[in-house]
This record gives structure tokens, C-alpha cells and sequence, in this order.
């Protein structure tokens, strides 16, 4: 019998969407499986912590667009709901901090299809005070006692996103207490993910222990990737992508997860039922790829406008153009003290922004254009506001 097709677009340009097909994230995937497989080990027995150690915990970094929520949402997906159980956690709202930890600590009870009536009460008090806590009630005190009962349970999984908007208390209680019983053996997997303020962030937190956090930095795609990207979601579905066309589709990338995504949606709409994907298809979304893309690439600008630091980020844009070879930070740093007469915490702490904001990116410890076609963007954008 011949294996059914796969219908529908499979590109998804849509914040934290996972993709049909996740390509050039296979070792990031490999990292993320080794946690899930650490806390689904061997038990001392049942309600006691593992015979090997919990893993580390990981974050994911990057700037927005290239992937770290749809990583979260892959790794959400393989889990096999026998073996172990997903918390996910996003940007709480503002608000008393006690209280969301509380809402929290009342998520991480509840596990669905669990039979309550084949633990006793007594044994897991605090799990069972947290799943009838409700919003307007004291707040619940003892996280660590909710989540090492949980973990006696089942194995856990704690997903974090946009970790640098949490609120510090709420984000030092979770991370403090966990790695405690992590480190006592229970079965329990963390993945952070954020932007690259989420360092800054958890400097400002104290959790000296995250440090030791298994870091995942996640940016463009190598071109074969994107190449893969793009054109094995059309195989899939038995539809030809000619050279050129693939060619030229690659070449509105750069090599970004997001617009790869942005492309590939746009030329599967356009195909509507043709069987191959020629270049004069290709050619026929140019217009509407450019337009979003320039959407993104506003969203970024008016960040930097927002915080006041178009003159900043003017001045850097030339120091990392200008380089024969790729600066590192510090000397990225220290040109633009040099070139602004800014002190040297100034130039640090704007360096952060534009490296939070997306201006830049480090690999390697070497700074280059996170978008290399953004700065074009910026540049005439930036002349366009100043003529």
C-alpha cells in the first residue's frame, strides 16, 4: 500500500509554530532528547529519586525568529505522556509575585488522568493543597514541598519561555528549589529559553547555580539547512522544487528560521495544485515575502527607537561592517566608547540592548549582523528619518 501523503501547508510562520519538518537542529534536538531520557531513568524505587543524577539544566538562546519556542513545542511533542509529564511555563503576567507562584505551584499539581486514589493523602499533603488552591486565597508557601511531591509521582519536564520578562522573587524560588531536588536525583529536566537578556537577567536573579546551565545558542541555519528546510516539506507532499527555484527561494532568506518559514508558505500558496515549483512561481511571491520581511525588520527598528538608541546602533553597525576580520564583544565595546564618548558601563550596557534587540549576534564569541540584510534596512531606514 502506498504511504498517504502528508496534506495541508506545512510552513508556519506563526510565533513558536513547529514546522513539518524541524531541519539543522538536530544536535540541539539531541540535547533536549538526553534530558528527556536522564529523569524517564531507573528508580531507587517507586516515590524515591533516580539511581543516576538529574540532568543539567539547558538554555536555549537566541534572538527572536530563529526557533527557541518552537524547540520548546518539539520537545513537548516527543514526550511519551507513559513515561513523563510537560509544565510549561510563558511569561507570566504582572502581578504579585506570591500569588502567581501560587497559580504556578497549582499548575504543576495537576496531572491530568492521574488516579488520586492510588496515593495517599497524607503522604502528598502539599500536592493536594495546591491543586484546590484557588486565586484570592493565602498564597502557597512551600514550592519546594509541591514539586518534590510531584516529582514522586512522575517525571517532569519544566518548560520556561521568555524567561527574561519573569518576575525576579517568582523566578529565583523556582530555580533555587529545583536545582535542589535536582541535585538530590528527582526526576525533574529544565530548559529555559530567551533571548540574550535572559543572561543579564538571571545575573540579576543570584541563582548562582544556573551558571552551570548547559547553554544552547541558536541563530541562522547553515545554508544545506535551509536548503533542506525548504524543499523536503514540498518532496513530502511529491511536489517538485527545481534548482533555480529553490535557489532563489534560499536567497530570501538568509538563512533565518523565520523567513525560511515566511518563503516557504508563500510559495506553497501559490502553487495551489501545480506539481512543481518552477522559478516564474517563485518570482510571483517576491512581493509578499519582501513585505514581511520588512515587517519584521520595522518591528526591530522601532525597538531601537523606542529605547533611544538609533544614534547608538548607527555607530555599530559601521564598527562590525567595517571589520576585516569578526570582532569580539569587548572590542566591539570598546570601539564604541571610543567612537561615542560613552563610558565603559554605558558602552556595556548598550551593546546588551542592541544584542537583545537583534541589531547583532555573537557566535563564537565573534559579533556579526544577526540579519545581514537588516542593516541595509536600517541604514536607509535610519537615513530616511534624519534627511
Amino acid at each position: 500500500m502506498t504511504k498517504e501523503q502528508p496534506s495541508g501547508n506545512p510552513f508556519y510562520p506563526g510565533t513558536g509554530s513547529v514546522p513539518d519538518h524541524l531541519a539543522g537542529r538536530e544536535e540541539e534536538q539531541s540535547l533536549l532528547k538526553e534530558a528527556l531520557t536522564a529523569i524517564c531513568g531507573e528508580r531507587e524505587s517507586r516515590y524515591e529519586p533516580l539511581r543516576a543524577r538529574a540532568p543539567q539544566p539547558l538554555k536555549i538562546i537566541g534572538p527572536r525568529g530563529v526557533g527557541k519556542t518552537a524547540l520548546l513545542a518539539w520537545l513537548k511533542s516527543v514526550v511519551d505522556p507513559k513515561e513523563a509529564d510537560v509544565v510549561r511555563l510563558a511569561d507570566p503576567p504582572d502581578g504579585d509575585a506570591k500569588e502567581e507562584l501560587s497559580k504556578f505551584l497549582r499548575k504543576l499539581a495537576d496531572i491530568p488522568g492521574f488516579d488520586w486514589k492510588s496515593v495517599e493523602s497524607q503522604v502528598f499533603k502539599y500536592i493536594h493543597l495546591a491543586r484546590n488552591w484557588q486565586p484570592g486565597q493565602p498564597p502557597l508557601e512551600d514550592f519546594e514541598g509541591v514539586l518534590q511531591e510531584r516529582l514522586r509521582l512522575r517525571p517532569l519536564l519544566m518548560l520556561m519561555d521568555e524567561v527574561m520578562h519573569y518576575d525576579r522573587k517568582m523566578l529565583k524560588t523556582i530555580l533555587q528549589q529545583s536545582q535542589i531536588l535536582a541535585s538530590d536525583r528527582w526526576p525533574l529536566a529544565i530548559v529555559l529559553a530567551g533571548t540574550p537578556a535572559l543572561n543579564v537577567h538571571l545575573d540579576d536573579v543570584e541563582a548562582t547555580f544556573i551558571n552551570r546551565a548547559r547553554n544552547i545558542p541558536i541563530n541562522a541555519l547553515k545554508p544545506a539547512a535551509t536548503r533542506e528546510a525548504l524543499g523536503r516539506p514540498f518532496l513530502d507532499r511529491g511536489v517538485m522544487v527545481l534548482g533555480e527555484a529553490l535557489k532563489l527561494m534560499v536567497s530570501w532568506t538568509d538563512n533565518y528560521p523565520y523567513f525560511i518559514q515566511i518563503v516557504g508558505s508563500e510559495v506553497w500558496k501559490a502553487k495551489k495544485d501545480a506539481a512543481k515549483v518552477d522559478v516564474a512561481l517563485v518570482q510571483s511571491v517576491e512581493q509578499a515575502v519582501q513585505e514581511q520581511r520588512e515587517d519584521f525588520y520595522e518591528s526591530i527598528y522601532r525597538k531601537i527607537d523606542k529605547a533611544q538608541l538609533l544614534e547608538h546602533a548607527m555607530k555599530v553597525v559601521p564598527i562590525i561592517e567595517a571589520a576585516p576580520e569578526p570582532l569580539t564583544p569587548a572590542q566591539v565595546r570598546t570601539r564604541m566608547a571610543k567612537d561615542t564618548d560613552l563610558t565603559t558601563d554605558d558602552a556595556h550596557e548598550i551593546f546588551n540592548q542592541l544584542l537583545d534587540m537583534g541589531l547583532f549576534w555573537t557566535v563564537g564569541r565573534r559579533v556579526q549582523a544577526a540579519i545581514p540584510s537588516f542593516f541595509t534596512y536600517f541604514k536607509e531606514e535610519y537615513k530616511r528619518d534624519h534627511a
